[in-house]
């Protein structure tokens, strides 16, 4: 038999082995888990298992979990490689970094391009909606609006489809033939309720006359004051380019009282289309520069267009050519970047003024 002291080492040896493994094998099955960081700073690994109303699932030693999407600032996924990356870049591009939020954008749309869990697609999608609603890429954020609200028609409340873009008719007519679609499966739920709104605004921005003035008889006995200015205005732009050029001035001075000073500049501006409409160049004219001179702030891109139609009349009017081409100029110059500024340039080139 051994002595007693002889023995103690070889077990505290023997201890200290086990305990090393134990640690090794607990290290390495950290390091093969699903992660969750949120905006506060809170770790929870695991495994990522679904994505519901609720947010992300994620089963931990502590049993499952769910943790709200508005509250995560990081995922990575122990089968996903890329998935940290494009997280990183997300945080930063949408703390105001351009050129991460690109990184962002390519670096998710190249995942949804693998072979990837249903919920992880739907997390992407989400991520996705608002890098595209803050870009202005409206048509893929409705896309990525109805990947999420398919997935989960929970998750797509609050989420708000972003501004329409006038004169992207094509573009607008797909998105209203496939909100129309949509609706079909989406019926009440959350995500049907804002595509309902949605598909509102394209019908009012692309719509037929015959589609958009039995919207508007309902918007104006809204007990918006808002809203009803909106559907007044909209009627004069509808009855206008109908061809019903004297109905659409009776609305419009039938109108003006109540869209008031706040609507003053759109008033002008819309008398200026009905007086062009009618053949009167100098009185559009007249009203087109309404615009830059009372209300040279108002609305930079309605501006740059009244100015550009002022060019337009005044020539039509047999005006002085240097009088045309000085509220071109004027459109070029203080409203670049605007549609009207645009157009102004190329009437400048066309007079050899560019």
């Amino acid at each position: 038999m051994y002595p007693r002291r002889t023995l103690r080492p070889w077990f505290n040896n023997a201890a200290w082995v086990m305990l090393a493994a134990a640690v090794v094998l607990a290290a390495g099955t950290a390091a093969r888990a699903d992660r969750i960081r949120t905006v506060k700073g809170i770790g929870l690994q695991g495994e990522i298992t679904g994505l519901g109303a609720e947010g992300l699932e994620i089963r931990t030693a502590l049993g499952k979990q769910n943790v709200a999407l508005d509250t995560i600032a990081k995922v990575e996924v122990v089968k996903v490689s890329g998935l940290g990356d494009a997280e990183e870049a997300y945080a930063e591009g949408i703390g105001g970094k351009a050129a991460r939020a690109a990184e962002a954008r390519r670096a998710y749309e190249a995942l949804l391009r693998e072979r990837i869990p249903p919920w992880l697609r739907a997390f992407i999608q989400f991520r996705l909606f608002r890098l595209y609603a803050e870009a202005g890429r409206v048509e893929e954020a409705l896309d990525a609006y109805l990947a999420v609200g398919r997935h989960q028609p929970g998750l797509a409340v609050g989420l708000k489809l972003p501004a329409l873009a006038e004169g992207a008719r094509e573009v607008n007519r797909a998105m209203l033939r496939k909100v129309a679609e949509a609706l079909k499966e989406a019926g009440d739920t959350p995500y049907g309720t804002e595509l309902q709104s949605f598909k509102l605004r394209l019908v009012m921005l692309e719509g037929s006359a015959e589609e958009v003035l039995p919207l508007l008889e309902t918007l104006l006995a809204s007990p918006d004051a808002g809203m009803r200015r909106m559907a007044m205005l909209k009627r004069v732009e509808v009855l206008l380019e109908s061809g019903k050029t004297e109905e659409s001035a009776a609305d419009l001075e039938s109108a003006a009282g109540e869209l008031g000073e706040e609507r003053a500049a759109e008033v002008a501006y819309w008398r200026g289309r009905i007086a062009q409409a009618r053949g009167r160049h100098l009185e559009a004219a007249l009203e087109y520069m309404r615009l830059p001179i009372l209300y040279p702030t108002k609305e930079a891109e309605r501006t740059a267009e009244a100015l550009w139609r002022a060019g337009q009349t005044l020539e039509a009017a047999g005006a002085p050519r240097e009088e045309a081409i000085r509220v071109y100029r004027e459109a070029e110059e203080k409203y670049a970047g605007t549609a009207g500024a645009e157009q102004a340039k190329q009437e400048l080139t066309r007079l050899g003024s560019g």
